[in-house]
């Protein structure tokens, strides 16, 4: 492939030009972010049982809630994600954070359900492009030789968050109830600081910038250009594999603790710690699949990790469910479902040329979180059921489905640079 654009492997800054000083600052930054942000949104999943009788809401109704603000987190990115690519790296990464420190902090305060609903609507909004927008910065940062282990443990930030989250409440929910666990979520605002001073747009986005300039081209990313000729495979591929991977991983942090408490009868800090067990499992397993990454091509881990993912979310639905085969569930899953996505965001940002990365990006996880919008929908309606364990076994079945999915996807060599991988044709034309 490289033969075949020679103007773009030399007009292209090669990854890792920035110093590597910067770059580790990049890594560091986006990583905090993706754990902090991660934080706020994995706390409401866990604190639904204590939430619905403080504001005198049913689990069935708060868990459609949380379905609804799910889908606002799918639909900020596949409408505003374009931004990314007209504005830039730099401006959209801080005004996500902004926008989910604010009103993420604020959840501390709502008096009733109104208000918790305005909040949260708002904070689903930010917390949608802060994904896209982080992934995209580091991977047109990072040295392609460790692009892999550098994205892994970025995303590694959000089990993370979602393990601190899960082992804090497991503390305070039964001692102090929900609220001083949202009293955290006002620290992402501490990063724009940083990333005011000394963030930059990358290499790669200014000569795009620059050449559009320069030609007087009128540059306007949007969804039409993901579903040309030759950039509609990756954009399908990426885009469902995501919905369908996010069916198991929306079930563990919208459904799993209500599920465990009220199905199988565990404790609310039993189930609390086996969700915060299975986001620390996870956030190994995202940095170990990143460095697989690097040497292996990303489809065919993630082709694998998503079967036995699934195998792993189908024992939840065995009737009378221990503790201890909740426990090698959750971890499974946590391995091998929440592992995926050690790669699966470099896969995604490797299937867009620079000047539609951050749209494509954000369209292919926007699609991603759609999932997570109907797993808790579909949580509330069965939970109370006389077939909750179907609930398990809708998210297996979506999970599977995208090992078949993603198997028909590109294979993408490791170590390659990303203009070799998914040439510019602003830049080649």
């Amino acid at each position: 492939m490289t033969s075949a654009h020679p103007r773009s492997a030399h007009l292209a800054p090669p990854a890792g030009a920035s110093s590597t000083g910067y770059v580790t600052f990049v890594v560091v930054l986006a990583f905090l972010a993706w754990a902090l942000v991660s934080m706020d949104n994995v706390m409401l999943g866990v604190a639904v049982p204590a939430l619905a009788p403080a504001l005198h809401l049913s689990l069935s109704t708060i868990e459609y809630l949380v379905g609804v603000f799910s889908f606002v987190t799918f639909a900020a990115p596949v409408l505003a994600g374009r931004l990314i690519d007209r504005i830039g790296r730099r401006a959209n990464f801080q005004l996500s954070l902004v926008g989910t420190g604010i009103f993420g902090g604020l959840t501390a305060l709502v008096a009733n359900a109104w208000q918790f609903i305005v909040v949260r609507l708002l904070v689903s909004t930010s917390y949608g492009l802060t994904e896209p927008v982080i992934n995209t910065l580091v991977a047109e940062e990072a040295p392609r030789r460790r692009r892999g282990v550098l994205m892994g443990f970025v995303q590694a930030g959000y089990p993370l968050g979602a393990g601190i989250a899960g082992t804090i409440a497991a503390v305070l929910l039964p001692a102090h109830g929900w609220r001083p666990l949202f009293y955290l979520a006002f620290a992402p605002l501490l990063l724009v600081l940083g990333a005011g001073w000394f963030l930059r747009d990358s290499a790669r986005f200014k000569q795009v910038k620059s050449a559009t300039e320069r030609r007087a081209i009128e540059h306007r990313p949007g969804w039409r250009k993901l579903f040309t000729p030759e950039q509609r495979r990756q954009t399908i591929v990426t885009s469902v594999f995501g919905f369908c991977i996010n069916g198991g991983i929306g079930l563990i942090i919208g459904v799993v603790t209500t599920y465990l408490v009220h199905v199988d009868h565990l404790s609310l800090g039993g189930a609390a710690f086996l969700f915060g067990l299975s986001n620390w499992v996870a956030l190994g397993s995202q940095i170990l699949v990143g460095w697989l990454a690097d040497y292996l091509p990303s489809k065919w881990l993630m082709t694998g990790y998503s079967v036995l993912a699934a195998a792993a979310l189908a024992l939840l639905a065995i009737p009378g469910l221990s503790f201890t085969t909740a426990t090698v569930s959750l971890v499974a899953f946590g391995f091998f479902g929440n592992g995926t996505f050690g790669c699966y965001t470099r896969y995604t940002t490797e299937s867009y040329p620079t000047e539609l990365r951050g749209t494509g990006t954000s369209f292919s996880l926007g699609c991603s979180f759609l999932t997570l919008s109907f797993m808790p929908i579909i949580g509330g309606a069965l939970i109370d059921s006389a077939v909750p364990t179907a609930i398990p076994l809708i998210s297996a079945a979506l999970v599977l489905i995208g090992a078949g999915v993603m198997a028909c996807g590109k294979s993408f060599a490791p170590r390659r640079d990303l203009d070799e991988l998914s040439p510019s044709k602003l830049l080649t034309d």
